[in-house]
């Protein structure tokens, strides 16, 4: 499939869905702003891999996200049409499923790893942060709080159980994703508006992670044992342990963040720290592997690596090293 317009196009239109989303005050326009959304990013999953890995992903990923918004539609409509109690009730649960849906949380969660699977990391990064902004806006408006509370613990189950025995990274960063959604939504659950800060913080260090496995060409497991150099074997530990939350590293202010929020409800935050240490227990063994672990065989793995990307990522690995200091001061 060749591209009739430039990815910067689609690009705009990708920007424009959301933007209609998170702005309107109706549901159709929130609904409208989604469609925009989803008919823009497919053509940049086909077109900037091209193979049959990114067609399969884009084929997945329009089928789940086309049945969610049409359950978004039909529980639209459900509302206006009918005054009742039990058709409000109706309509609002369905909404908060589809949404839900559309985030890729569990239960409903079985399309992302493999949709993420089949996309290069400008894509997967996409996908793991700026296709969650109308998802995740709209039902910190309009939500059902027992139906969302339930996936949001289910999510963090789920997301750190399941990145057991993964060998390829983005299936390790979909089943992250899927368990830092788990604390999102629990931040959402009591009224808090720091979810803002917490998904501000997940995309930032969801970009270094990305950027890092960009850079060292990494796509697998078993890939991290063929870096030499111990500069850069530190870059893909301390920015994997920043995504995991580890303290004092950057990516523990948001999870600080929630705790803050979720004190009054000590069981939900027993069960949302105890899925974070099972997913710091895999982040923990893959980097132990990466130091420990080294293979000779180099010949497909070679890259040419510019100067200016490695000072960059430097620069940003540095940010997730100290970065707790500076914006913890701002969030007080």
């Amino acid at each position: 499939m060749n591209l009739y317009f430039p990815p910067m196009i689609y690009l705009f239109f990708l920007i424009l869905g959301t933007s209609i989303s998170i702005s309107s005050s109706s549901l159709f326009g929130m609904w409208m702003g989604l469609e925009i959304n989803l008919m823009s990013f497919i053509p940049l999953i086909v077109n900037l891999e091209n193979n049959k890995k990114s067609s399969e992903a884009a084929i997945k990923y329009f089928l789940i996200q086309a049945i969610a918004s049409s359950i978004v539609i039909f529980s639209s409509m459900l509302f206006f049409l009918f005054s009742g109690a039990f058709f409000i009730l109706s309509s609002n649960i369905l909404i908060t499923l589809a949404l839900c849906t559309k985030l890729g949380m569990a239960p409903f969660h079985f399309w992302f790893p493999e949709v993420l699977e089949g996309m290069n990391w400008v894509n997967s990064l996409l996908l793991l942060t700026w296709q969650k902004i109308s998802p995740l806006v709209i039902p910190s408006i309009l939500f059902h709080s027992k139906s969302l509370i339930f996936m949001a613990l289910f999510s963090a189950i789920i997301g750190a159980i399941s990145g057991f025995n993964q060998t390829s990274m983005r299936k390790i960063l979909a089943f992250s994703s899927i368990s830092h959604l788990g604390w999102m939504s629990s931040m959402m659950f009591f009224n808090s508006t720091l979810w803002l800060m917490y998904f501000f913080m997940y995309c930032l260090t969801s970009f270094i992670l990305c950027f890092s496995f960009w850079f060292f060409n990494l796509n697998y497991f078993s890939q991290l044992s063929m870096i030499q150099n111990m500069n850069e074997k530190a870059i893909i530990f301390i920015n994997m342990l920043s995504l995991g939350g580890l303290p004092p590293l950057l990516g523990f202010l948001p999870k600080w963040l929630a705790i803050l929020t979720l004190k009054t409800s000590f069981p939900i935050l027993i069960i949302l720290i105890s899925s974070s240490l099972i997913t710091l227990y895999f982040y923990t063994r893959l980097c132990f592997s990466t130091f420990t672990l080294f293979i000779q065989s180099m010949t497909w793995f070679q890259k040419n690596k510019p100067m200016k990307n490695f000072t960059f990522l430097s620069i940003l690995t540095l940010l997730s090293l100290f970065g707790i200091i500076p914006t913890s001061l701002l969030t007080l």
